[in-house]
């Protein structure tokens, strides 16, 4: 569903900030060449203004698609809600090529990597969401992009600092601090580890996912990457689908409908963007995700978390901001 499932805004929003100096210094010598710096600075402020809010209106879909998802797995297992949402991301793909979307793949190894990590990803997400409180799984998943920052400093030789590191730690102990206090979400038993630890996979294999859209970011575009996720990623899902299949009824099938909506919705305006928004104010806005979810869950299911479990959404956010922060300073 980030993602989007899930986590397709964290590789746009990787993208951002690796080209954003780049891009605004441009910008800034073609204003001089044409004399005109205050007209441009005046309409860059508005294209930001306007695209911070439909990014705050893309987090916010990102929430819902979380919470519909969780409905949809009422019934459905995790795997095959995860399934029949890919797979209606690949065709709305198929559809916008059919009308004159021209499609360019050119480092397909690369892009099956990518489609495998991320569909992974979405599988453990959707699992997770299954079987956890839906806040609790978002919060774990959008622990994304430290995990980014190691793989980067792993893979691409991009250096890590000591705060980098802390920021890793301060979000652990938040996630730890959520889990302790999550046993009396709706007055539930305490959290299975096996959900828990599927939660952290998928962030972890989306931190992988958008680490190798970094390596192909200069050859592939966003609907060869989207489409390769989606494909790639439907048949990752199919196998668990296969073996644990559940046919819908038209309830089900509302659910999932609106999850794939939401998702390909809050993806598309995220996109749009990213194009306009400071990466750095964009993964603190994408943060509100995490917020919403909690909030929804809360409100809409009855997953009322414990003040330890609040607190503890609270460092795990300021953790992933605090490391998005001193990555944006190097």
């Amino acid at each position: 569903m980030r993602f989007v499932c899930e986590f397709g805004h964290l590789a746009q929003l990787d993208r951002a900030l690796a080209s954003e100096a780049k891009g605004r210094r441009f910008e800034s010598c073609n204003a001089h060449r044409a004399g005109d710096v205050k007209a441009v600075g005046q309409t860059d402020g508005r294209r930001t203004w306007h695209s911070s809010w439909l990014l705050v209106l893309a987090s916010l879909l990102f929430a819902v698609m979380a919470v519909c998802a969780k409905e949809a797995a009422a019934r459905l297992p995790g795997a095959q809600v995860a399934c029949m949402r890919l797979s209606l991301g690949a065709v709305t793909v198929a559809v916008l090529a059919a009308g004159g979307l021209k499609l360019r793949p050119h480092n397909l190894a690369a892009l099956l990597l990518r489609g495998l990590l991320g569909g992974g990803a979405v599988l453990f997400y959707f699992v997770a969401i299954a079987h956890l409180p839906v806040g609790v799984a978002t919060l774990l998943n959008n622990s994304s992009p430290l995990f980014v920052a190691v793989f980067s400093w792993v893979f691409l030789r991009e250096p890590m600092s000591v705060r980098t590191l802390l920021a890793l730690l301060l979000t652990s102990v938040g996630v730890a601090m959520v889990v302790l206090g999550s046993g009396s979400f709706g007055g539930n038993r305490p959290l299975e580890w096996r959900w828990v630890l599927a939660a952290l996979g998928s962030a972890v294999l989306a931190g992988g996912a958008v680490t190798t859209v970094r390596a192909m970011r200069k050859r592939e575009g966003s609907w060869e990457i989207f489409l390769a996720f989606c494909l790639i990623g439907s048949l990752v899902t199919a196998v668990p689908t296969a073996i644990d299949f559940v046919w819908p009824t038209s309830r089900d099938m509302f659910w999932v409908v609106l999850t794939g909506l939401l998702s390909i919705g809050s993806q598309v305006l995220t996109t749009y963007s990213l194009k306009d928004v400071p990466a750095v104010r964009a993964g603190l806005i994408l943060q509100l995700t995490p917020i919403s979810t909690f909030a929804l869950g809360a409100v809409w299911l009855g997953e009322f978390p414990s003040l330890f479990g609040w607190l503890g959404a609270g460092v795990t956010i300021g953790g992933v901001c605090w490391g998005m922060l001193q990555r944006s300073s190097k």
